[in-house]
């Protein structure tokens, strides 16, 4: 089999942290894919819910793997070549902050850390990348977002990582993934 029949044939390990910028629009480009498995913080299933979308998550046939124990047994199958792109959409700033600084304690945390161990490409759609965002809260009400130095810093240094494409909004995360699975 050639490489790129094995990249269209492998899985996605898609994480989804406790964001709600993007949220809705990540879904929308997570549901479409048929490959990938769903990594949840607990955070990401409070925002879920909150933004009523749990429950659309959980109507498609994807594989979910929820942050419930102190280790996190699923991130193994990258070990194993099961996945061979990770994707991290939407990524909150703790979160970023987090990966930069190589602490992994919860399974999305987990997941970027083993991915690179591993060196399978990483796609991360942060919701804090630029000075000023507008973002809509759960009722729907558009609130101004003023970003911290340190929060663009983050992602500045996470951008420099090799085997790490950083992705400004949700077409380009699916532009990037297009590059990834074609």
């Amino acid at each position: 089999m050639t490489e790129q029949g094995k990249r269209i044939q492998s899985r996605i390990a898609w994480g989804i942290t406790g964001a709600g910028h993007f949220l809705p629009s990540c879904l929308d480009v997570l549901l479409a894919l048929n490959q990938a498995d769903i990594f949840l913080s607990k955070a990401a299933r409070e925002v879920l819910l909150s933004y009523d979308l749990y429950e659309k998550l959980q109507k498609f046939q994807h594989r979910i793997y929820m942050d419930t124990s102190a280790g996190s047994p699923p991130v193994t199958k990258l070990y194993l070549g099961e996945y061979k792109l990770v994707v991290i959409a939407p990524v909150t700033s703790n979160s970023i902050a987090k990966m930069v600084s190589g602490i992994s304690d919860n399974l999305i945390t987990n997941l970027f850390a083993h991915a690179g161990k591993c060196q399978i490409p990483v796609i991360l759609l942060p919701c804090d990348s630029k000075p000023e965002i507008n973002s809509l809260t759960p009722r729907g009400d558009q609130v101004l977002v003023h970003v911290r130095k340190i929060d663009l810093e983050n992602i500045n240094r996470l951008a420099s990582w090799p085997g790490v494409t950083l992705a400004t909004d949700p077409e380009q995360l699916k532009s990037h993934l297009h590059t990834f699975l074609v």
